[in-house]
C-alpha cells in the first residue's frame, strides 16, 4: 500500500478509538450487582392544608394493605378537620407539579344534625341545658337553653340563618311541645313549655310553720319523694316562611317514637336533653319570722327585693305574751334603725285597740324612728292566749337603688318596756334583707367549645377557649353576667381557668385530661359548672425514621460544608458561589444516607373522674401526625454524629449512636426518644428508579371504617398526551442494604442529574438543577430517556469514577389523535428509514409540523439522501448538564482535537490532487509557445535522444526569438522544477539527477557527460501555475492517439521523436494510484 494512504487509515483508526473510549467511560454502570430485597418507592408528593384551624394529618396504626394504596404512581395520606370557618384546601405537589382541591361539605360534616344552607358547621354542636331539674307545680313550666358550641362567637354572618329548636316533654303517652329560634351573638335561645297541672300528681298535706326547713335546693323532703319524671327531647327544624318557629302544642301524643315518625321526612330525628322532677308543694305562705323577744315578732316577705321596691313589715303581738314573768306590754317604745340604702317611709297602726305615734328622723349614713306604742282601752290588757298573732302595727320601707347586682341591707330593733329596764344588747334584734337587681334563677356558663386539645404540651403555646355566663330570669330573660361572676377550677392539671373568667385554657403544664375537667362559676348565691372534656397527647411520642441506620455511600462524594443546614437553605447565587469555592478548598467527602422522620401521637383522655379508662380521640387504631408542632424541639442528642437537614430529614456526619429526642419547650422533659446509629459500613447504590410524572390527580373520599376521618388519594399520569406538554421525573435510590429514599430527600448540591433523551423527534429535556423537565414532541413509546446521576461538580476533579448510577426511562407520548392521523413510528432493520431530506426533516418533529431541510443537522439542501436499508434512529448525543469537566476529560478532548485537525488537512490536500489531476490536459499538437514552460529531466545512462548535431539548432533559425529547449528559463519555471525532481526522486528508479543549474553549466562535449547524461526537453503545457507533477500528458488518457513526444519541438515543423517506454510507464503509474 501506498505510504499516503497508509498513513490516512491509521489517523483514522486512531480517532475512532478515542471515541469509543470516551463514550465507555460516559456509559460506565452503577454497580453490576442485582439488588436485594428493595423497599417499593412511593410517590414523594407534599401534602398542605389550608384555611383550617385545627386539622392533623393521620397513619393508621395497624395499617391493613399499605402496599395496595401507596406505590410509585399512587400515594394515599388521611386526615381529619377539626376546626374550621371555611371549606379546606388540600393542596399536593411534586417539584413544580401541584394541584389543589376543596375538601367538600359533605366530606367535613356527614352526619351534621345543625344543616344551615350555603354554610359550613364543621363540629358544631346543639348544647342543651335544663334551667331546673326540679319544677314545682306553682311554676309549672319546663325551662331548657339550648345554644350551638364550636362555633366562632365573632361570626356574626350566620345568626340570622340558624334553625328552629322544637322541646318535646313526655309523660307517658302525652306530649308538650314548645319551640324557640337559636340566634343573638352567642347563638342561643329558650324554650319554656308550660306543663299541665295534672301532670303534677296530688297535693302534698300541709306542714306547719315550725316544721318547714328546706332542703339545699329550696325544696321540701316530701315533695322530692312524691315526684313525677317527665323526659325531655329535641329536634331542628326549618323556620316558617315569616321567620317564625310556629306556636306551642299540647295535648296527648303517641310518645317519642311516635313523635318522630310524625315529623316531616328531612326532620332530624329527637334527641334526648334529660328528665326533670315534678312535685306538688304543700300550701304555704311565703314569708319569714323574726322574734324580737319574748312577746313581740315582725313578718316580712321570703323573697329577695327589688331597688325601688316597698318593703311592708308587720308588728305583731306573739301567743301567750301576757304571762305574769313578762314585762307589761301596754306601754312600749319601738327604736327603728335602718342602714344606707333602706329609708323608713312611715307607721300606721294594724289595730283599733293601739295607740301609735312615730318620729322619723332621715340622716346621711342611716335613717331612725321612734315608735311609741300603748294600749289604747281603758281596760287593762289580757292574757293573749289566742291561736294566732295579734297585729299591732305596719312599717313601711323602701330599697334604694344600687349600682351592684346585689346587697344586703340591715335594720335593727330594739324594744323599751315602760317601767322595766331594756334588754340587754344580746337581745336585740337584726333583720338582714337581700337586695338584687334583677329575680335570677339559674346561671349558666357557655364555652365556646366543648373540647379543647392540648397541643401547649408539645408547643408551649396557650389553648383557650371563651367562655360566658348567662343568667335565666324568673320571667324567661336571658342576661350576660360574665363580668360579674367568680370562678374556680377544681383540678390545675387538667384545666385552668383565666382571673377575670372570661376563658379557660391550658398552658402545657398539665398532665391529665378528663371527660369531665370541671370549672365552676359563682354570681351572688348561685354556682353552676361549666364541664369540658380535655384531650392530651401520649406521652412517650412515636418517633418513625425511615431508616435508623445511616451509612456512608460509596462513589457519592459531597463537598464539606460548614453548616449543611445553611447551604441547603440559601437562595443567593453569590452565597452558593462562595460556598462552593471554599468547598473546592475544603476538598470533599462521602455522602451519608439521609432518613425521612416523622413524630406521631395520640390524644387521649380519661372516661371520668376517678376512673383509669382511657378513651383515645378517633379510636385506638389512628395515629396524629404532630411533626409540625415538634419541629422546633427537636435534637440530637450529639451533633458530631449526625444532624437535622430540615424538620423531616435527618443525615449522618460520623459514625456512632446518638438518640434524637423532642423536649419539652417548657421544662426541657423528654417527650419521645429513639436511638440513631451511623454505621462505618459503606452501602452502594444498587439502583436508580425513575419514573415519569405528567400530571397529579387529586381525589377525596371517607376514610373506610370512621366517618370524621377523610382518605386523600393522589394518582400520577405517566403518560403525555399534549404536544409541548412537560413532565418530571420521580426518583428513587435503592440501595445494597435494602433500603430506598427519593433523590429529593438529598440536596440538588450534593450531585448532578442528566436526562437524555434517546430521541428528541419525539421528546426533549429541558435541563434543570433540580427538576429536569420532559417536553412532548411527537408519539411515540418505548425507554425513551435516560437518566444519570453524578456526583456533585465540585467533587469531579479528581480520576474517581463520577457517574453514581444510570437507568433507562420508559416515556409513552400518545396524543389521542385518530388513527389515520400521520405520527411518527420507529423504523427497524427491516424498515427503512425516510428516504428524503425534507421527509427527514417532517418526522423530527410533531405530526403535521414541516422542517425545512437546510435546517436539520445533517442535511443539504441541494438534493435528496439515498436511502439506507440498515437505518436506525440512533441517539445523536446526551444532553448536557452545565457542570465543569475533569482534568481526564479536558486531555481527551485536546487530543482528539488534534487528530481531527490533522486528518481535516490530509483530506484537504488528498481532495486538491484529486481535482488537479483530473483536470489537467496536454495541449493540442502544432502549439508553438506558451508563457512558461515546464522542464523534464531525464536522468539515465542510455544514449541521448538526438546527437549533438541535431540538438543544437541550425545557424540563423528562429532560436532567438523562441525560448531554447536546453537552456530553458529557469527562472520562470523553477518552482515547478524542483517539485519535478522531487517527485521523479520519490518515484523513479532509483538514478541520481541534479538541478537544471547543474545541467546547463557543463558542456554539451564534457567527458563526464557520457557517463551520466542529462537532458533537457521542452514541451508546452498549461498555465505555469499549475504543478508540474499534477500534469497528465493526453496521449495517456485515450489509446488512439500519438505516443508522448520526448524532445524540442522543432520550430520548422520537423517530426517528434518517440518518448521512451520508462516514462511512458512511469506516467502511467502515476494515473492508477491518483
Amino acid at each position: 500500500m501506498a505510504p499516503g494512504m497508509s498513513g490516512r487509515r491509521g489517523a483514522a483508526l486512531l480517532c475512532l478509538s478515542v471515541l469509543l473510549a470516551h463514550a465507555a467511560s460516559r456509559s460506565h454502570p452503577a454497580s453490576p450487582s442485582p439488588p436485594g430485597t428493595q423497599a417499593s418507592p412511593i410517590l414523594p408528593v407534599s401534602y398542605r392544608l389550608s384555611h383550617t384551624r385545627l386539622a392533623f394529618f393521620l397513619k393508621e396504626a395497624r395499617p391493613l394493605t399499605p402496599a395496595a394504596i401507596n406505590g410509585s404512581l399512587q400515594r394515599s395520606e388521611p386526615f381529619v378537620v377539626f376546626q374550621t370557618k371555611e371549606l379546606p384546601v388540600l393542596n399536593v405537589s411534586l417539584g413544580p407539579f401541584s394541584t389543589s382541591q376543596v375538601v367538600a361539605r359533605e366530606l367535613l360534616q356527614p352526619s351534621s344534625t345543625l344543616d344551615i344552607p350555603e354554610r359550613l358547621t364543621v363540629n358544631w354542636k346543639v348544647r342543651a341545658f335544663i334551667v331546673r331539674a326540679r319544677v314545682p307545680a306553682s311554676q309549672p313550666v319546663a325551662q331548657v337553653l339550648f345554644y350551638v358550641a364550636g362555633r366562632d362567637w365573632d361570626d356574626f354572618g350566620v345568626t340570622e340563618r340558624l334553625p328552629c329548636v322544637r322541646l318535646h316533654a313526655f309523660r307517658d303517652a302525652r306530649e308538650v311541645r314548645s319551640s324557640c329560634r337559636l340566634g343573638g351573638a352567642l347563638a342561643t335561645c329558650l324554650v319554656r313549655a308550660e306543663l299541665p297541672l295534672a301532670w303534677f300528681g296530688p297535693p302534698a298535706p300541709a306542714a306547719p310553720p315550725s316544721a318547714r326547713r328546706k332542703s339545699p335546693d329550696g325544696l321540701e323532703p316530701e315533695a322530692a319523694a312524691e315526684s313525677q319524671q317527665v323526659e325531655l327531647y329535641y329536634t331542628l327544624h326549618a323556620p316558617d316562611a315569616s321567620g317564625g318557629c310556629g306556636s306551642a302544642r299540647r295535648g296527648p301524643g303517641p310518645g317519642p317514637g311516635a313523635a318522630a315518625r310524625a315529623e316531616s321526612p328531612t326532620q332530624h330525628p329527637l334527641l334526648r336533653i334529660g328528665s326533670i322532677s315534678l312535685f306538688r308543694p304543700p300550701p304555704r305562705r311565703a314569708v319569714q319570722e323574726h322574734r324580737l323577744d319574748s312577746n313581740l315578732m315582725i313578718r316580712l316577705p321570703d323573697r329577695p327585693l327589688r331597688p325601688g321596691e316597698v318593703l311592708s313589715i308587720l308588728l305583731y303581738l306573739a301567743p301567750n305574751s301576757s304571762s305574769a314573768a313578762s314585762p307589761s306590754v301596754e306601754h312600749f317604745t319601738l327604736r327603728v334603725k335602718a342602714k344606707k340604702g333602706v329609708t323608713l317611709l312611715g307607721t300606721k297602726s294594724r289595730s283599733g285597740q293601739w295607740r301609735v305615734t312615730s318620729e322619723l328622723l332621715t340622716g346621711a349614713k342611716h335613717s331612725t324612728a321612734t315608735v311609741d306604742v300603748a294600749w289604747a282601752l281603758d281596760t287593762p290588757l289580757p292574757p293573749w292566749e289566742g291561736q294566732g298573732p295579734l297585729e299591732i302595727l305596719q312599717l313601711d320601707f323602701e330599697m334604694e337603688n344600687f349600682t351592684s347586682q346585689s346587697v344586703k341591707r340591715r335594720i335593727m330593733w330594739h324594744i323599751d318596756y315602760r317601767g322595766h329596764s331594756a334588754l340587754p344588747d344580746l337581745e336585740r334584734a337584726v333583720t338582714e334583707l337581700t337586695v338584687i337587681q334583677r329575680d335570677v334563677q339559674a346561671i349558666l356558663p357557655l364555652a365556646m367549645d366543648t373540647e379543647i386539645i392540648n397541643t401547649a404540651i408539645l408547643t408551649g403555646r396557650t389553648v383557650a377557649i371563651p367562655v360566658k355566663v348567662i343568667a335565666i330570669e324568673v320571667t324567661g330573660l336571658v342576661l350576660d353576667v360574665s363580668d360579674l361572676v367568680e370562678c374556680q377550677s377544681h383540678s390545675e392539671d387538667i384545666i385552668k381557668v383565666s382571673s377575670s373568667c372570661d376563658y379557660v385554657f391550658v398552658s402545657g403544664k398539665e398532665s391529665r385530661g378528663s371527660m369531665n375537667a370541671r370549672v365552676t362559676f359563682r354570681y351572688d348565691v348561685l354556682s353552676a359548672p361549666l364541664e369540658m372534656t380535655v384531650w392530651v397527647p401520649k406521652l412517650p411520642l412515636h418517633i418513625e425514621l425511615s431508616d435508623a441506620r445511616l451509612s456512608q455511600v460509596k462513589g457519592w462524594r459531597v463537598p464539606i460544608l460548614p453548616d449543611r443546614r445553611s447551604a441547603r437553605e440559601s437562595e443567593d447565587e453569590e452565597e452558593e458561589e462562595e460556598e462552593r469555592r471554599q468547598s473546592a478548598n475544603r476538598g470533599c467527602t462521602l455522602q451519608y444516607q439521609h432518613a425521612t422522620l416523622q413524630v406521631f401521637t395520640q390524644f387521649h383522655t380519661t372516661s371520668s373522674e376517678g376512673t383509669d379508662q382511657v378513651v383515645t380521640m378517633l379510636g385506638p387504631d389512628w395515629l396524629v401526625e404532630v411533626t409540625d408542632l415538634v419541629s422546633d424541639f427537636m435534637r440530637v442528642g450529639d451533633p458530631r454524629v449526625a444532624h437535622l437537614v430540615d424538620s423531616n430529614t435527618l443525615a449522618g456526619l460520623e459514625p456512632g449512636t446518638t438518640p434524637f429526642k423532642v423536649v419539652s419547650p417548657l421544662t426541657e422533659a423528654v417527650l419521645g426518644e429513639t436511638l440513631l446509629t451511623v454505621t462505618e459500613e459503606k452501602v452502594s447504590i444498587t439502583q436508580l428508579q425513575a419514573q415519569v410524572v405528567a400530571s397529579l390527580t387529586l381525589s377525596l373520599r371517607p376514610s373506610p371504617g370512621s366517618s370524621h376521618t377523610i382518605l386523600a388519594t393522589t394518582a400520577a399520569q405517566p403518560t403525555l398526551s399534549l404536544v409541548k406538554q412537560e413532565a418530571l421525573l420521580s426518583l428513587w435510590l435503592s440501595y445494597s442494604d435494602g433500603t430506598t429514599a427519593p433523590l429529593s430527600l438529598y440536596s440538588s448540591r450534593d450531585y448532578g442529574l442528566l436526562v437524555s433523551s434517546l430521541d428528541e423527534r419525539v421528546a426533549t429535556v429541558t435541563q434543570d438543577k433540580a427538576f429536569p423537565l420532559v417536553v412532548a414532541e411527537a408519539e411515540g413509546s418505548g425507554d425513551l430517556l435516560r437518566a444519570e446521576l453524578t456526583i456533585s461538580e465540585s467533587c469531579q476533579k479528581t480520576k474517581r469514577k463520577s457517574v453514581l448510577a444510570t437507568t433507562p426511562v420508559s416515556l409513552r407520548v400518545h396524543f389521542g389523535r385518530d388513527e389515520e392521523d400521520p405520527t411518527y413510528d420507529y423504523p427497524g432493520p427491516s424498515q427503512p428509514g425516510p428516504g428524503g431530506g425534507e421527509d427527514e426533516a417532517r418526522g423530527a418533529g410533531p405530526p403535521g409540523t414541516a422542517i425545512p431541510a437546510g435546517e436539520v443537522p445533517g442535511l443539504g439542501t441541494a438534493g435528496p439522501v439515498p436511502p439506507t436499508e440498515d437505518y436506525l434512529p440512533l441517539p445523536t448525543g446526551f444532553l448536557q448538564m452545565p457542570r465543569g469537566l475533569t482534568d481526564l476529560e479536558i486531555g481527551m478532548y485536546a487530543l482528539l482535537g488534534v487528530f481531527c485537525l490533522a486528518i481535516l488537512v490530509f483530506l484537504i490536500n488528498c481532495i486538491v490532487f484529486v481535482l488537479r489531476y483530473r483536470h489537467k490536459r496536454i495541449p493540442p499538437e502544432g502549439q508553438t509557445s506558451m508563457d512558461h514552460s515546464h522542464h523534464w529531466v531525464f536522468l539515465g545512462n542510455g544514449q541521448p535522444l538526438r546527437v549533438q548535431g541535431e540538438l543544437s539548432p541550425p545557424a540563423g533559425s528562429a532560436l532567438e526569438t523562441v525560448p531554447a529547449c536546453c537552456h530553458g528559463d529557469h527562472h520562470s519555471s523553477g518552482s515547478s522544477q524542483t517539485s519535478v525532481q522531487s517527485q521523479v526522486h520519490g518515484r523513479g528508479d532509483g538514478s541520481s539527477g541534479g538541478s537544471a543549474r547543474d545541467q546547463t553549466e557543463d558542456p554539451a562535449s564534457s567527458p563526464t557527460s557520457k557517463r551520466k547524461r542529462v537532458k533537457f526537453t521542452t514541451f508546452t503545457t498549461l498555465p505555469t501555475e499549475e504543478l508540474a507533477y499534477d500534469s497528465v500528458p493526453a496521449g495517456e488518457e485515450e489509446d488512439e492517439e500519438e505516443d508522448l513526444g520526448w524532445g524540442c519541438p522543432d520550430v520548422a515543423g520537423t517530426t517528434r521523436p518517440t518518448p521512451p517506454p520508462d516514462l511512458h510507464n512511469y506516467m502511467r503509474r502515476i494515473k492508477d494510484i491518483a
